[in-house]
């Protein structure tokens, strides 16, 4: 009897024991849901997009790395377009010449880059040096440093850009070179800029020959909206933007883009005649600006050929919203665009590359929009489009971006080739693969 009942309370030890660890085992996964929830709800910045999706952004990054574990590569991307007869590139910024890991991703794929904004006039103008000299006067240490990066690695620079209404400093316009000075005459403009242009392109020939093999003349001087333009100018110059007058513009009137050709060209003359001139826009595979920018090709180019080329800004997609992205007509208007530009005896480039992607679902189909990107790019060539270059812009992913954020409109946390950790993604294996066919 005292065998039976020892062996009665050891049963009911075992079965309490059992049901206080399944009841902790519940209560510890109910914790850890809860945790895995908030940290979801609170580290992404698309929780309202993602609503009833159970995959999250680390998941979908992690499937999207294990599928690319098995490529291999056996050439740089770099060396693989220049076949189809184009140049491969990636833009850079001064704060990424520290970051080891991006300079040998940009060393190892790509042979041209462009500056996010070191080769730009308001990075490049000096005040206090102007106002002393009495003439433009230029401070080139960050776009030095990075073209001698770009030099040690073996990689030309698309120079980007000489004229540029937005963001431009107003005391380069202004008497005295101070802020507050009176809006000088067109006669002085005119000279101001001609010092300019061929300072900066002579700078960089000089101390870095034969490296910038080509310049952005003018950015963006083709207005959208018909209340932004000189009315019944053909070629729609901007006398406005976003409400803010066009400066260049209002000092030196509507023929300051021929204006700045003409300085360009003959400097390049003298220095280096292989130097190729652009005028880069964005929105130029769509109808109503892309037919105002060959019109302006072609006065640029009615007496001497001062245009070398037009540099198409490939932001492809909605705009800072998944809807409108990776759609194929995207594909169909800028294969158009890059044969009717082609046609007018100039080089064809992709200059600012990003296509947009908000959702981090969709990776698998903008991997294959890329390569369907590529694929056009190769059928225009392989149809006698003379495209010479693509720059990607929008090259790597930052899923940590805010909505708020000028990127995350421009380019899309996950527009990449590469995800946030520089590693290949499914885009860049797409686009490797169409250009190995």
């Amino acid at each position: 009897m005292k065998k039976f009942l020892t062996l009665l309370l050891m049963v009911a030890a075992i079965g309490c024991l059992s049901c206080c660890s399944k009841k902790s085992e519940k209560s510890e996964t109910k914790e850890s849901d809860q945790v895995t929830e908030a940290a979801e709800t609170t580290s992404s910045p698309f929780t309202g997009q993602f609503a009833g999706k159970k995959i999250t952004a680390k998941q979908g990054a992690a499937e999207q790395q294990e599928e690319a574990d098995d490529f291999v590569k056996e050439a740089r991307l770099c060396d693989m377009a220049q076949k189809y007869g184009f140049k491969l590139g990636a833009c850079v910024s001064y704060s990424q010449l520290n970051r080891a890991s991006y300079i040998k991703m940009l060393a190892e794929d790509f042979n041209t880059t462009t500056a996010t904004n070191e080769f730009k006039a308001y990075s490049l103008l000096n005040q206090r040096k102007s106002m002393e000299n009495g003439v433009p006067s230029m401070s080139y240490g960050q776009a030095d440093a990075i073209a001698r990066m770009a030099q040690e690695k073996g990689i030309g620079i698309r120079g980007h850009v000489l004229v540029w209404d937005a963001y431009m400093t107003q005391w380069f316009f202004r008497e005295g070179f101070k802020s507050d000075g009176a809006i000088v005459s067109k006669e002085e403009m005119e000279k101001r800029l001609k010092i300019y242009i061929e300072d900066v392109i002579t700078h960089f020939e000089t101390e870095f020959p034969g490296l910038v093999y080509c310049w952005d003349v003018v950015n963006e001087a083709v207005a959208d909206g018909a209340n932004e333009w000189i009315p019944d100018n053909p070629y729609h110059i901007r006398k406005s933007r976003g409400g803010q007058t066009n400066i260049f513009y209002q000092t030196m009137g509507e023929d300051y883009v021929k204006y700045a050709f003409k300085c360009a060209h003959d400097t390049v003359q003298k220095v280096n005649p292989n130097i190729k001139l652009f005028y880069n826009d964005y929105s130029t595979f769509y109808q109503g600006k892309r037919d105002a920018i060959i019109a302006l090709i072609k006065y640029l180019n009615k007496d001497e050929k001062l245009c070398d080329g037009v540099g198409m800004q490939g932001y492809i997609g909605g705009y800072g919203q998944q809807n409108g992205c990776m759609s194929n007509n995207d594909l169909s208007l800028i294969k158009t665009a890059i044969k009717m530009y082609s046609d007018l005896g100039i080089e064809v480039q992709l200059t600012e590359v990003a296509v947009r992607n908000y959702d981090v679902l969709q990776m698998e189909k903008h991997g294959k929009f890329y390569g369907n990107l590529m694929r056009t790019i190769i059928s225009a060539c392989n149809e006698g489009a003379n495209f010479t270059g693509l720059t990607i812009w929008g090259i790597v992913d930052n899923p940590n971006l805010s909505k708020s954020d000028y990127s995350y409109k421009m380019n899309g946390p996950y527009c990449g080739l590469f995800d946030k950790d520089l590693k290949y993604k499914k885009a860049y294996k797409e686009v490797y693969a169409v250009l190995s066919e």
